[in-house]
């Protein structure tokens, strides 16, 4: 193992840690009247405010020369972020990021036709049968029918913006890790913004002066600009294939996180298609 490659690890398992907590906050604003949503947009709201006196003055002109490549960072970014909140929120902890972490499949297939020399190997197709059966288990009832709710499909789609937002770091390794950064935290408060005026017309505002949830949403959003750097600085120093097994670190955090503050246990079949995704991300650690 490479130097530059441990690094990225090491920042990496930073993320995982931030990541598999930060349900619970975002519970907690939803509890106390800011939708996932509402709380996605205000929590990367703050973060875009550091960005503005630490990062835009030092790389406007960078900014500027890749505003399309940053644009569609921005785009994933935002849709990845939004779903990835609102299936931890509305729906179990643990499950949700079983399914999101079926993201090693939409990776290979992602890299394959986004980086050049990817080739789809005989393991690849392994570990996307093992993903795809992995989350067909998750999400059955015991008719042998899918049982899919609304939070399944959002856990889903965030781990296909997951693998997008991997692939992507790789394929644009030439732009600074800080306007990646920049690009998602304005893609997550713009993307929410539009929705908010199409569908949520701010009835959220009169929460957030709610000192509680103000202190709420300054945290989340202070962690978010640092926890966000430093995995943009690490996923381009990681092989995209091999991100998805370093994050499963999350799950650990999640699933003891989610026992000890919302009492929630995986059922069986849970535990047996985590099991074969988990083991379809192991796999593809490996050549």
């Amino acid at each position: 193992m490479t130097r530059i490659n441990l690094v990225g690890i090491s920042c990496l398992l930073y993320g995982t840690v931030f990541w598999g907590l930060v349900w619970y906050p975002y519970r907690l604003l939803s509890g106390g009247g800011i939708e996932p949503i509402s709380a996605s947009l205000v929590s990367f709201f703050v973060a875009l405010i550091f960005s503005l006196f630490s990062i835009i003055p030092k790389h406007f002109k960078e900014l500027l020369a890749n505003k399309k490549s940053l644009f569609i960072y921005a785009s994933i970014g935002c849709l990845t972020n939004i779903c990835y909140v609102l299936a931890v929120v509305y729906g179990e902890v643990v499950r949700s990021m079983l399914l999101f972490f079926m993201s090693p499949l939409w990776t290979i297939f992602l890299s394959y036709f986004l980086i050049d020399d990817e080739q789809l190997t005989a393991k690849h197709c392994l570990v996307a049968l093992l993903s795809v059966l992995g989350g067909m288990i998750i999400l059955a009832d015991f008719k042998l029918s899918l049982n899919i709710q609304l939070s399944d499909v959002f856990a889903i789609v965030a781990g296909m913006g997951f693998a997008a937002t991997n692939v992507l770091a790789k394929k644009f390794k030439k732009i600074n890790f800080q306007l990646k950064s920049l690009s998602i935290w304005s893609g997550v408060f713009f993307g929410g913004l539009v929705i908010e005026i199409f569908y949520g017309h701010f009835q959220f505002l009169e929460n957030i002066f709610n000192p509680h949830n103000a202190m709420i949403i300054l945290i989340i959003g202070a962690l978010l600009f640092i926890s966000t750097l430093i995995v943009q600085y690490g996923l381009p120093r990681v092989n995209p294939v091999q991100t998805s097994p370093i994050f499963l670190f999350e799950i650990i955090v999640a699933s003891l996180s989610s026992f000890y503050l919302a009492d929630e246990l995986l059922s069986l079949k849970d535990f047996i298609g985590g099991f074969l995704i988990l083991t379809s991300i192991t796999v593809s650690v490996f050549d």
